[in-house]
């Protein structure tokens, strides 16, 4: 598993953070409050990116980064 992946392009956060691989897109993830953490778009965010990290293939990281981009834009994070 290769969490050090990049995503396509870079994701910023209304906070000032930036979100560039895999690894800090987990760590975002895993940060947030397990209440947050169990919501649909966030369970399907982890799943995707845990895809993307074993696979290291451009469609699972793509797939990867546009549900974490939906699962950050519905907590308003972006």
């Amino acid at each position: 598993m290769t969490w050090d992946r990049k995503l396509p392009k870079p994701l910023y956060l209304n906070d000032g953070r930036t979100v560039a691989t895999l690894g800090q897109a987990r760590d975002v993830m895993l940060a947030l409050p397990q209440l947050r953490q169990a919501n649909s778009h966030w369970q399907d965010a982890a799943e995707l990116l845990l895809q993307a990290a074993y696979r290291g293939r451009l469609v699972p990281i793509l797939d990867a980064e546009a549900q974490l981009s939906q699962a950050l834009a519905a907590e308003g994070m972006i």
